[in-house]
Protein backbone atom coordinates (compact mmCIF):
# COMPACT_ATOMS: atom_id res chain seq x y z
CA UNK A 1 0.00 0.00 0.00
CA UNK A 2 2.78 2.29 0.78
CA UNK A 3 4.71 1.86 -2.34
CA UNK A 4 1.58 2.83 -4.42
CA UNK A 5 0.78 5.69 -2.09
CA UNK A 6 4.36 7.26 -2.90
CA UNK A 7 3.92 6.67 -5.92
CA UNK A 8 0.81 9.29 -5.69
CA UNK A 9 1.61 11.27 -3.38
CA UNK A 10 4.26 12.68 -6.03
CA UNK A 11 1.95 13.90 -8.01
CA UNK A 12 1.06 17.00 -5.53
CA UNK A 13 4.62 18.14 -6.62
CA UNK A 14 3.70 18.38 -10.14
CA UNK A 15 0.83 20.74 -9.53
CA UNK A 16 0.46 24.32 -11.05
CA UNK A 17 -0.29 26.84 -8.06
CA UNK A 18 -0.94 29.42 -10.44
CA UNK A 19 -3.95 27.75 -12.11
CA UNK A 20 -8.21 29.14 -11.08
CA UNK A 21 -8.40 24.77 -10.70
CA UNK A 22 -5.15 24.45 -8.32
CA UNK A 23 -7.65 23.32 -5.07
CA UNK A 24 -9.57 20.90 -7.40
CA UNK A 25 -6.56 19.47 -8.48
CA UNK A 26 -4.97 18.66 -5.05
CA UNK A 27 -7.75 17.35 -3.93
CA UNK A 28 -8.06 14.92 -6.74
CA UNK A 29 -4.40 13.88 -5.90
CA UNK A 30 -5.53 13.25 -2.11
CA UNK A 31 -8.66 11.01 -3.31
CA UNK A 32 -6.34 8.89 -5.50
CA UNK A 33 -4.11 8.21 -2.31
CA UNK A 34 -7.03 8.30 0.29
CA UNK A 35 -10.69 7.70 -0.97
CA UNK A 36 -12.68 10.37 0.16
CA UNK A 37 -16.12 11.51 0.06
CA UNK A 38 -15.70 15.57 0.48
CA UNK A 39 -12.72 17.01 1.86
CA UNK A 40 -12.17 20.73 3.26
CA UNK A 41 -9.08 23.24 4.06
CA UNK A 42 -10.36 25.69 6.87
CA UNK A 43 -8.04 29.17 7.78
CA UNK A 44 -7.52 29.02 11.76
CA UNK A 45 -7.89 32.09 13.69
CA UNK A 46 -8.00 32.21 17.68
CA UNK A 47 -12.22 31.89 16.93
CA UNK A 48 -12.98 30.99 13.80
CA UNK A 49 -12.65 27.94 11.46
CA UNK A 50 -13.34 29.63 7.77
CA UNK A 51 -13.82 27.47 4.82
CA UNK A 52 -10.72 28.29 2.16
CA UNK A 53 -11.33 25.55 -0.26
CA UNK A 54 -13.45 22.13 -0.69
CA UNK A 55 -14.89 19.32 -2.36
CA UNK A 56 -18.11 18.21 -2.10
CA UNK A 57 -17.79 19.73 1.56
CA UNK A 58 -20.62 21.20 3.43
CA UNK A 59 -21.22 24.69 2.54
CA UNK A 60 -19.80 26.16 5.69
CA UNK A 61 -18.56 29.70 5.55
CA UNK A 62 -17.15 30.45 9.26
CA UNK A 63 -17.61 28.27 11.96
CA UNK A 64 -17.41 29.74 15.53
CA UNK A 65 -15.28 27.88 17.75
CA UNK A 66 -14.68 28.24 22.17
CA UNK A 67 -11.29 28.87 23.50
CA UNK A 68 -10.82 25.32 24.88
CA UNK A 69 -11.60 24.13 20.88
CA UNK A 70 -9.16 26.81 19.83
CA UNK A 71 -6.20 25.83 22.62
CA UNK A 72 -6.22 22.56 21.20
CA UNK A 73 -5.83 23.46 17.60
CA UNK A 74 -2.96 25.64 18.24
CA UNK A 75 -1.69 23.21 20.84
CA UNK A 76 1.00 20.52 18.07
CA UNK A 77 1.10 18.96 21.46
CA UNK A 78 -2.70 17.66 21.03
CA UNK A 79 -2.29 14.61 18.37
CA UNK A 80 -5.62 13.77 17.67
CA UNK A 81 -8.06 16.66 16.51
CA UNK A 82 -10.53 14.49 14.46
CA UNK A 83 -12.57 13.77 17.39
CA UNK A 84 -13.08 17.24 18.13
CA UNK A 85 -13.28 18.17 14.49
CA UNK A 86 -16.49 15.59 14.10
CA UNK A 87 -17.81 16.79 17.47
CA UNK A 88 -17.92 20.37 16.10
CA UNK A 89 -19.34 19.58 12.73
CA UNK A 90 -21.86 17.00 13.97
CA UNK A 91 -20.83 14.51 11.50
CA UNK A 92 -22.36 11.31 10.59
CA UNK A 93 -19.32 10.38 8.78
CA UNK A 94 -15.89 8.82 9.25
CA UNK A 95 -13.59 11.88 9.61
CA UNK A 96 -9.74 12.93 9.56
CA UNK A 97 -8.42 15.74 10.43
CA UNK A 98 -4.74 17.36 10.85
CA UNK A 99 -3.08 20.83 11.70
CA UNK A 100 -1.77 22.54 8.56
CA UNK A 101 1.62 23.29 10.13
CA UNK A 102 4.76 25.48 8.10
CA UNK A 103 7.58 25.95 10.81
CA UNK A 104 5.53 25.51 13.61
CA UNK A 105 2.50 28.11 12.75
CA UNK A 106 -0.54 26.80 12.42
CA UNK A 107 -2.17 27.65 9.13
CA UNK A 108 -5.60 25.80 9.50
CA UNK A 109 -6.51 22.37 9.26
CA UNK A 110 -7.51 19.69 6.84
CA UNK A 111 -10.61 17.71 7.18
CA UNK A 112 -11.42 14.83 5.13
CA UNK A 113 -14.83 12.52 4.95
CA UNK A 114 -16.02 9.32 4.00
CA UNK A 115 -19.10 7.07 3.99
CA UNK A 116 -17.74 4.15 4.64
CA UNK A 117 -15.09 1.73 5.96
CA UNK A 118 -13.36 3.93 8.71
CA UNK A 119 -10.28 5.25 8.12
CA UNK A 120 -7.10 2.37 8.42
CA UNK A 121 -4.48 3.12 10.68
CA UNK A 122 -2.17 3.00 7.38
CA UNK A 123 -4.18 5.50 5.95
CA UNK A 124 -3.96 8.03 8.82
CA UNK A 125 -0.21 7.52 8.51
CA UNK A 126 -0.29 8.58 4.96
CA UNK A 127 -2.91 11.33 5.24
CA UNK A 128 -0.39 13.14 8.13
CA UNK A 129 2.01 12.95 4.85
CA UNK A 130 -0.56 14.37 2.68
CA UNK A 131 -0.93 17.22 4.74
CA UNK A 132 2.34 18.10 6.00
CA UNK A 133 2.86 18.37 1.88
CA UNK A 134 -0.50 20.71 1.29
CA UNK A 135 0.50 22.69 3.74
CA UNK A 136 3.70 23.64 1.83
CA UNK A 137 1.40 23.97 -1.30
CA UNK A 138 -0.46 26.77 0.29
CA UNK A 139 1.98 28.70 1.42
CA UNK A 140 3.71 28.64 -1.89
CA UNK A 141 -0.01 29.72 -3.35
CA UNK A 142 -0.53 32.55 -0.45
CA UNK A 143 2.97 33.99 -1.81
CA UNK A 144 1.66 34.05 -5.21
CA UNK A 145 -1.44 35.39 -3.83
CA UNK A 146 0.42 38.43 -2.38
CA UNK A 147 3.07 38.76 -4.92
CA UNK A 148 -0.53 39.10 -7.81
CA UNK A 149 -1.66 41.95 -5.27
CA UNK A 150 1.38 43.98 -5.22
CA UNK A 151 1.62 44.42 -8.85
CA UNK A 152 -1.65 45.13 -9.18
CA UNK A 153 -1.37 47.84 -6.31
CA UNK A 154 1.60 48.98 -8.28
CA UNK A 155 -0.42 49.28 -11.73
CA UNK A 156 -3.13 51.13 -9.64
CA UNK A 157 -0.62 53.43 -8.74
CA UNK A 158 0.60 54.19 -11.39
CA UNK A 159 -2.87 55.61 -12.67
CA UNK A 160 -3.74 57.51 -9.69
CA UNK A 161 -0.15 59.01 -9.50
CA UNK A 162 -0.82 60.94 -13.14
CA UNK A 163 -4.38 61.32 -12.08
CA UNK A 164 -3.35 63.33 -8.68
CA UNK A 165 -1.11 65.32 -10.94
CA UNK A 166 -3.91 66.39 -13.00
CA UNK A 167 -6.18 66.99 -10.76
CA UNK A 168 -4.62 69.09 -9.21
CA UNK A 169 -3.63 71.34 -12.24
CA UNK A 170 -6.86 72.04 -13.00
CA UNK A 171 -7.35 73.08 -9.05
CA UNK A 172 -4.60 75.29 -9.97
CA UNK A 173 -6.74 76.96 -13.05
CA UNK A 174 -9.23 78.16 -10.86
CA UNK A 175 -7.62 78.59 -7.40
CA UNK A 176 -5.31 81.36 -7.36
CA UNK A 177 -3.35 79.78 -4.34
CA UNK A 178 -1.49 78.11 -6.71
CA UNK A 179 1.85 77.39 -4.46
CA UNK A 180 -0.57 76.37 -1.35
CA UNK A 181 -2.11 73.58 -3.81
CA UNK A 182 1.18 72.43 -5.08
CA UNK A 183 2.51 72.46 -1.59
CA UNK A 184 -0.33 70.36 -0.43
CA UNK A 185 0.08 68.14 -3.51
CA UNK A 186 3.69 67.16 -2.51
CA UNK A 187 2.78 66.36 0.78
CA UNK A 188 -0.49 64.14 -0.26
CA UNK A 189 1.61 62.21 -2.71
CA UNK A 190 4.95 61.76 -0.55
CA UNK A 191 2.68 60.16 2.35
CA UNK A 192 -0.07 58.44 -0.01
CA UNK A 193 2.16 57.50 -2.65
CA UNK A 194 5.80 56.60 -1.13
CA UNK A 195 4.82 55.14 2.07
CA UNK A 196 2.84 52.17 0.73
CA UNK A 197 5.43 51.66 -1.96
CA UNK A 198 8.58 52.20 0.17
CA UNK A 199 6.38 49.04 2.34
CA UNK A 200 6.17 47.19 -1.17
CA UNK A 201 9.84 47.28 -2.09
CA UNK A 202 10.36 46.48 1.60
CA UNK A 203 8.23 43.30 1.84
CA UNK A 204 9.74 42.32 -1.36
CA UNK A 205 13.31 42.21 -0.04
CA UNK A 206 12.50 40.83 2.65
CA UNK A 207 10.26 37.77 0.56
CA UNK A 208 13.44 38.02 -1.61
CA UNK A 209 15.98 36.99 1.39
CA UNK A 210 13.98 34.16 2.20
CA UNK A 211 13.07 35.69 5.69
CA UNK A 212 9.31 34.03 4.94
CA UNK A 213 10.74 30.86 4.15
CA UNK A 214 12.59 29.48 0.93
CA UNK A 215 11.01 30.04 -2.60
CA UNK A 216 10.95 28.60 -5.50
CA UNK A 217 12.85 29.86 -9.15
CA UNK A 218 9.92 31.16 -10.27
CA UNK A 219 8.60 32.53 -7.39
CA UNK A 220 12.11 34.45 -6.89
CA UNK A 221 11.76 36.50 -10.37
CA UNK A 222 8.11 37.43 -9.31
CA UNK A 223 9.57 39.23 -6.36
CA UNK A 224 12.59 40.67 -8.53
CA UNK A 225 10.03 41.55 -10.95
CA UNK A 226 8.12 43.35 -8.26
CA UNK A 227 11.27 45.16 -6.46
CA UNK A 228 12.25 46.42 -9.83
CA UNK A 229 8.90 47.58 -10.37
CA UNK A 230 8.42 49.27 -7.25
CA UNK A 231 11.96 51.01 -7.64
CA UNK A 232 10.95 52.24 -11.31
CA UNK A 233 7.59 53.73 -9.68
CA UNK A 234 9.27 55.11 -6.51
CA UNK A 235 11.53 57.27 -9.56
CA UNK A 236 8.23 58.15 -11.26
CA UNK A 237 6.57 59.78 -8.38
CA UNK A 238 9.76 61.24 -7.69
CA UNK A 239 10.18 62.96 -10.95
CA UNK A 240 6.27 64.32 -10.27
CA UNK A 241 7.25 65.80 -7.26
CA UNK A 242 10.02 67.38 -8.74
CA UNK A 243 8.30 68.95 -11.09
CA UNK A 244 5.52 69.92 -8.43
CA UNK A 245 8.20 71.03 -6.67
CA UNK A 246 9.70 73.46 -9.94
CA UNK A 247 6.34 74.75 -10.46
CA UNK A 248 5.91 76.16 -7.26
CA UNK A 249 8.95 77.33 -6.94
CA UNK A 250 9.80 75.80 -3.78
CA UNK A 251 13.00 73.89 -5.31
CA UNK A 252 16.15 74.99 -3.92
CA UNK A 253 20.04 74.07 -4.76
CA UNK A 254 22.34 72.56 -2.16
CA UNK A 255 25.57 74.02 -3.62
CA UNK A 256 29.41 72.43 -3.02
CA UNK A 257 32.31 72.16 -4.87
CA UNK A 258 33.17 69.08 -6.44
CA UNK A 259 34.76 67.04 -9.38
CA UNK A 260 31.92 66.70 -12.53
CA UNK A 261 33.94 63.31 -13.18
CA UNK A 262 32.69 62.21 -10.02
CA UNK A 263 29.22 62.67 -10.91
CA UNK A 264 29.59 61.31 -14.37
CA UNK A 265 31.23 58.11 -12.69
CA UNK A 266 28.37 57.96 -10.18
CA UNK A 267 25.17 58.08 -12.94
CA UNK A 268 27.58 55.75 -15.41
CA UNK A 269 27.38 52.98 -12.57
CA UNK A 270 23.69 53.31 -11.47
CA UNK A 271 22.97 53.53 -15.83
CA UNK A 272 24.98 50.52 -16.20
CA UNK A 273 22.67 47.44 -15.66
CA UNK A 274 19.80 48.70 -17.56
CA UNK A 275 22.44 49.44 -20.50
CA UNK A 276 23.88 46.14 -20.14
CA UNK A 277 20.46 44.63 -20.31
CA UNK A 278 20.30 45.83 -23.55
CA UNK A 279 23.69 45.29 -24.53
CA UNK A 280 25.05 48.84 -24.68
CA UNK A 281 27.95 49.80 -23.78
CA UNK A 282 28.87 53.73 -22.02
CA UNK A 283 31.93 55.39 -22.96
CA UNK A 284 33.39 58.13 -20.78
CA UNK A 285 35.69 61.00 -22.34
CA UNK A 286 36.69 62.70 -19.95
CA UNK A 287 39.57 65.31 -21.27
CA UNK A 288 40.91 66.60 -17.42
CA UNK A 289 39.44 67.11 -13.87
CA UNK A 290 37.08 70.28 -13.95
CA UNK A 291 35.67 71.05 -10.02
CA UNK A 292 32.44 73.07 -10.30
CA UNK A 293 30.14 74.69 -7.43
CA UNK A 294 26.79 73.30 -8.17
CA UNK A 295 23.95 70.63 -6.45
CA UNK A 296 25.56 66.95 -6.69
CA UNK A 297 22.65 65.43 -6.66
CA UNK A 298 20.73 67.87 -8.99
CA UNK A 299 23.41 67.50 -11.62
CA UNK A 300 23.72 63.73 -11.31
CA UNK A 301 19.96 63.50 -11.93
CA UNK A 302 20.16 65.41 -15.27
CA UNK A 303 23.08 63.38 -16.12
CA UNK A 304 20.52 59.98 -15.01
CA UNK A 305 17.62 61.84 -17.14
CA UNK A 306 19.33 62.14 -20.82
CA UNK A 307 21.22 58.54 -19.88
CA UNK A 308 18.20 56.89 -19.40
CA UNK A 309 16.51 58.25 -22.40
CA UNK A 310 19.33 57.63 -24.43
CA UNK A 311 19.68 54.23 -23.66
CA UNK A 312 15.58 53.66 -25.06
CA UNK A 313 17.02 54.09 -28.40
CA UNK A 314 21.04 53.48 -28.70
CA UNK A 315 21.41 50.81 -31.15
CA UNK A 316 24.97 50.10 -29.34
CA UNK A 317 26.91 52.63 -27.23
CA UNK A 318 26.58 55.97 -25.46
CA UNK A 319 29.16 58.26 -25.75
CA UNK A 320 29.63 60.86 -22.46
CA UNK A 321 32.44 63.55 -23.12
CA UNK A 322 33.54 66.57 -20.98
CA UNK A 323 35.74 69.72 -22.10
CA UNK A 324 35.26 73.67 -21.65
CA UNK A 325 34.37 75.76 -24.21
CA UNK A 326 34.56 79.20 -23.59
CA UNK A 327 33.29 79.84 -20.40
CA UNK A 328 30.90 77.44 -20.55
CA UNK A 329 31.20 73.43 -19.08
CA UNK A 330 29.98 71.04 -22.01
CA UNK A 331 28.93 67.66 -21.44
CA UNK A 332 27.93 66.00 -24.52
CA UNK A 333 25.86 62.45 -24.03
CA UNK A 334 25.40 60.90 -28.01
CA UNK A 335 23.60 57.93 -28.79
CA UNK A 336 23.98 56.18 -32.20
CA UNK A 337 19.83 55.22 -32.11
CA UNK A 338 17.22 56.33 -34.61
CA UNK A 339 17.67 60.31 -33.75
CA UNK A 340 14.61 62.64 -32.91
CA UNK A 341 13.14 64.34 -36.47
CA UNK A 342 13.80 68.00 -35.69
CA UNK A 343 10.15 69.11 -35.15
CA UNK A 344 10.47 67.26 -32.13
CA UNK A 345 14.18 68.86 -30.95
CA UNK A 346 11.62 72.23 -28.45
CA UNK A 347 8.68 69.43 -27.78
CA UNK A 348 11.06 66.70 -25.77
CA UNK A 349 11.56 68.82 -23.14
CA UNK A 350 8.01 69.63 -22.66
CA UNK A 351 5.84 68.12 -19.97
CA UNK A 352 4.35 64.49 -20.44
CA UNK A 353 5.61 64.60 -24.33
CA UNK A 354 6.73 61.44 -25.98
CA UNK A 355 7.67 60.68 -29.31
CA UNK A 356 5.39 57.68 -31.16
CA UNK A 357 8.61 55.06 -30.36
CA UNK A 358 8.48 55.82 -27.16
CA UNK A 359 5.16 55.28 -26.04
CA UNK A 360 5.40 51.81 -25.20
CA UNK A 361 8.18 52.48 -22.58
CA UNK A 362 6.74 52.81 -18.72
CA UNK A 363 7.64 56.50 -18.11
CA UNK A 364 5.79 60.03 -16.75
CA UNK A 365 7.42 61.80 -20.03
CA UNK A 366 9.12 63.76 -17.28
CA UNK A 367 12.63 63.21 -17.41
CA UNK A 368 14.00 65.26 -20.03
CA UNK A 369 11.85 68.33 -18.70
CA UNK A 370 13.54 67.94 -15.04
CA UNK A 371 16.52 67.61 -16.56
CA UNK A 372 16.02 71.32 -18.39
CA UNK A 373 14.48 72.71 -15.42
CA UNK A 374 17.72 71.47 -13.47
CA UNK A 375 19.79 73.17 -15.44
CA UNK A 376 18.26 76.14 -15.80
CA UNK A 377 18.58 76.58 -11.93
CA UNK A 378 22.80 76.30 -12.45
CA UNK A 379 22.31 79.40 -14.99
CA UNK A 380 23.16 76.94 -18.18
CA UNK A 381 21.22 75.31 -20.95
CA UNK A 382 20.51 71.76 -22.07
CA UNK A 383 20.32 71.53 -26.09
CA UNK A 384 19.58 69.10 -28.81
CA UNK A 385 21.78 68.01 -32.28
CA UNK A 386 20.02 65.44 -33.97
CA UNK A 387 18.79 63.65 -37.47
CA UNK A 388 16.15 60.98 -38.13
CA UNK A 389 18.05 57.66 -38.10
CA UNK A 390 21.72 59.87 -37.45
CA UNK A 391 21.66 59.09 -33.44
CA UNK A 392 21.34 61.99 -30.56
CA UNK A 393 23.55 64.72 -29.32
CA UNK A 394 22.11 66.28 -25.93
CA UNK A 395 24.53 69.26 -24.52
CA UNK A 396 24.58 70.27 -21.29
CA UNK A 397 25.99 73.54 -20.90
CA UNK A 398 26.91 75.49 -17.24
CA UNK A 399 28.44 78.91 -16.74
CA UNK A 400 32.38 79.27 -16.30
CA UNK A 401 32.10 81.00 -13.56
CA UNK A 402 31.28 78.09 -11.46
CA UNK A 403 34.04 76.06 -12.88
CA UNK A 404 37.26 75.81 -11.34
CA UNK A 405 40.27 73.63 -13.75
Amino acid sequence: MYKNAIEKINKFYDLDLNKTTHHKAMFDVLDEVIKLDSAGIFYLTPNFLSLEYSKNFPKIETIKIDDSLSKKLYDPHYEDISDDIKKLFNSQKYLLCSRLEIKGAILGILVIERNEPDFSLDEKLIFKTCTKIIANLLKDLEVSKILKMQVKAMEEGIVETHQAYENVKKQNSKIKENEKLQNQFIANVSHDLRTPLNSIIGFSEALGGKIFGDLNDKQSEYVEDIKASGIKLLGMINEILDIAKIESHTLKLNLSTFNISDAIIEACNIITPLAAKKNLTIKKEIEEPIEIIADYMKIEQILLNILSNAIKYAKSEIIISTNLKGENLVISIKDDGIGIPKKHHKKIFSKFFQVESAKTEASTGLGLTIAKEFTKLHDGNISVKSEENQGAEFIIKLPHARCYC
